[in-house]
């Protein structure tokens, strides 16, 4: 069988011997009669529970637009394009809602967060850093997170925060409240949120009795509280079309567009695989800090004896320095889950994505192609290859040539569902 997957910005040709079994799944491509600029003006002129967005400008003197930065897909130009018009001769800001991420490129700003924007928008554009951004203290969620968000929201009077709904490993889905918190909220209130995340009830696709999508909910509500809100999110196929549009309330529509995401992104497999060759895609393969979702989201399929490969460059590293250093601090794949098991007591960002790796070593192989260097894959554990045909290769040679290959498409957003 031969495939065509996504690498290092490029398809790449590969073939799987036919005396294996190998199987496929993808985020659904959904044929509509509308086209994006008609789904996302429709949501405008007639949102969930608001008044549109002609006349909540016209109700508000002052506006703070939220915008995701590079690592999400969300297509922000596409939205500006419905939403600038009305806002220009009108007083308003835009910050780039960047959590702990590192900040963007010119060339992130210019081709993926600003696009045809970026001359208008570029000058008086805002940053959130999360550690150094002086923030507004809004009390604390009943759970204990601070709610420290950047104070630059004290100049505006209201909020339009613009956002995309996929699945997330932890979070339930991303979109609606998570422009807020983590978007534009101190590093402190992102680690005491993030922390939740080591618990069995915070997963991928579930929001209904979820801890830390519940923590992030009540954040934000305490933010919009005094800031009328116009939230907009729209969810993606899997062509980057945009295939739902959302506007209005900032928590209303979520559960709404996780509905339709949920339809796109967790197909169903047929077969419980040997090796899972997970795929990640642009902007989540810049770094193993977010590509490492693609694991997250296919690890329960594979079955003891197994091996995933993950596929992404990294052209940006592993990521964060803290990240990187818990990654590679034990000495063997039960030395580092000893090291997570104690650091649950003192929790630090960072150290839930680490959590969920020696487990899966204990019975299973991790293997990677990516750019990352053998030096620092070896230190966390990981087989690394230079091309996806090579990896394959290797996983015949170590498990038969009669094995049951399953190839999962974005997976840093597709949960594939085992029959």
């Amino acid at each position: 069988m031969k495939i065509s997957l996504f690498y290092n910005g490029k398809d790449e040709q590969v073939e799987i011997p036919d005396s294996c079994k190998t199987e496929v799944v993808e985020p659904r491509v959904i044929q509509l009669d509308k086209t994006e600029d008609t789904l996302i003006k429709e949501a405008l002129d007639y949102p969930i529970d608001s008044l549109a967005l002609k006349d909540f400008l016209e109700s508000n003197e002052s506006f703070l637009v939220i915008i995701n930065d590079h690592a999400r897909a969300t297509p922000t130009p596409k939205i500006l394009k419905q939403v600038l018009p009305s806002l220009r001769g009108k007083r308003f800001g835009v910050i780039v809602a960047s959590g702990t991420h590192a900040l963007p490129s010119e060339e992130d700003l210019r081709q993926q967060i600003l696009g045809e924007f970026y001359d208008e928008l570029r000058e008086d554009l805002i940053f959130h850093k999360s550690q150094i951004s002086e923030v507004v203290n809004l009390g604390k969620t009943s759970r204990g997170t601070p709610v420290e968000i950047n104070k630059v929201i004290e100049d505006y009077d209201a909020f339009i925060p613009i956002n995309s709904i996929e699945p997330h490993y932890f979070a339930g889905f991303t979109g609606g409240r998570k422009s807020f918190l983590p978007g534009i909220s101190k590093y402190d209130s992102i680690e005491d949120n993030h922390s939740m995340a080591l618990l069995d009830e915070a997963k991928i696709m579930e929001l209904k009795g979820n801890p830390l999508h519940e923590d992030l909910e009540e954040a934000a509500r305490i933010v919009v509280k005094d800031h009328p809100t116009f939230a907009i999110n729209v969810v993606l196929d899997g062509d980057h079309n945009i295939v739902g549009a959302y506007a209005g309330d900032v928590f209303k529509q979520l559960y709404i567009g996780a509905d339709l995401a949920k339809e796109i992104y967790s197909p169903v497999a047929q077969q419980i695989p040997d090796v899972l060759i997970s795929v990640v895609h642009a902007p989540l393969d810049q770094n193993l800090y977010q590509a490492q979702k693609g694991f997250e989201s296919c690890l329960l399929a594979v079955k003891p004896g197994g091996i995933m490969i993950l596929v992404a460059s990294c052209y940006d590293g592993i990521g964060p320095d803290d990240y990187s250093q818990m990654l590679q601090s034990g000495s063997s794949p039960e030395n580092l889950l000893a090291k997570f098991e104690e650091i649950k007591k003192n929790y630090q960002l960072g150290w839930h994505k680490v959590g969920s790796i020696p487990p899966f070593l204990i019975d299973r192989d991790l293997w990677m192609v990516t750019e990352l260097d053998n030096n620092s894959l070896d230190r966390i554990f990981i087989r690394g290859f230079r091309s996806i045909q090579e990896a394959i290769n290797a996983a015949i040679q170590k498990l038969g040539s009669n094995i049951n290959f399953l190839v999962v498409k974005d997976s840093a957003n597709v949960c594939p569902i085992l029959k």
